[in-house]
């Protein structure tokens, strides 16, 4: 893997744990900083919602840099997140391998 598109994939990651979570983040494009939240993402981009009715569509490869608070992507409490990306988040059990 190419370290471009490793870099693509850990952007990719970063922006789409934001997007399940509801947290807002900032991303700089072209030397300027847009603020929002992520209402949409594939593999090639990311629609940035910055709660003003205006939303940009991002693609990965223009982003230089992700700011973003690890508290927000973290609190369980937060009330703004997207319903369907809102679930509790069990511990993984792991359960008898073969059979």
């Amino acid at each position: 893997m190419s370290s471009q598109s490793s870099t693509l994939f850990t952007v990719g990651t970063l922006l789409r744990h934001a997007q399940d979570s509801g947290a807002p983040v900032r991303v700089l494009v072209q030397g300027t900083w847009l603020d929002g939240r992520i209402v949409g993402a594939d593999s090639l981009g990311v629609i940035l919602d910055d709660g003003a009715a205006q939303q940009v569509l991002v693609r990965l490869d223009s982003i230089v840099a992700v700011a973003f608070s690890r508290a927000d992507i973290d609190d369980d409490r937060d009330e703004d997140a997207r319903a369907h990306g809102r679930r509790r988040r069990d511990p993984i059990e792991a359960g008898p391998v073969g059979g």
